[in-house]
């Protein structure tokens, strides 16, 4: 991995970038992995650095007794070659991941924006609504016109008390 990508994997912040994207749970879960896989192959990388140092046949040549022993490691260590590995699937991976992680953002934006645009909305019908003690029974009847219709009901009837009112808000009245 190249210096700048790095330097961009370790800038991140994982634990805000988790909180931020924690109601896509598949989500979390595949930057966890990565993230994991991320510091594995880092670790692996440094140990390798630190492990690939020349290794000084000559001092060994004049300290040993035996020689022979130190040509035939020095000609098993020149036998060795570095392979290159093929990274191109695991690149394709990363890019699907890629893009599926930036389709998923954005559909979690445009969510986000739209509950913010009814909530912004909600909020100014509140602020706009007037308080309940300046209501008059005209505001009433112009909201909930059924209201006259069955108050009427209940005069002819000669019905003057509303059902189940007594029982929600008793009488403070003592008999």
């Amino acid at each position: 991995m190249s210096t700048a990508g790095r330097k961009f994997l370790t800038s991140i912040n994982w634990p805000v970038v988790s909180s931020v994207l924690s109601k896509h749970a598949e989500i979390t879960k595949s930057l966890g992995a990565f993230r994991k896989s991320y510091e594995v192959a880092e670790a692996e990388l440094t140990q390798l650095k630190e492990a690939n140092r020349p290794v000084d046949f000559e001092y060994y040549r004049r300290v040993l007794k035996n020689t022979e022993v130190v040509d035939r490691l020095e000609k098993i260590v020149k036998a060795q070659k570095i392979t290159k590995v093929d990274l191109a699937s695991q690149l394709e991976t990363i890019s699907a991941f890629e893009t599926k992680a930036v389709a998923s953002a954005e559909l979690y934006v445009k969510e986000t924006e739209a509950n913010l645009a009814d909530l912004s909305e909600t909020v100014k019908n509140i602020e706009q609504t007037r308080p309940i003690t300046q209501l008059t029974v005209d505001d009433v009847v112009k909201a909930k016109p059924e209201v006259v219709q069955r108050a009427e009901e209940m005069t002819k009837k000669g019905q003057y008390t509303v059902d189940g009112y007594d029982e929600k808000f008793p009488s403070l009245v003592m008999i």
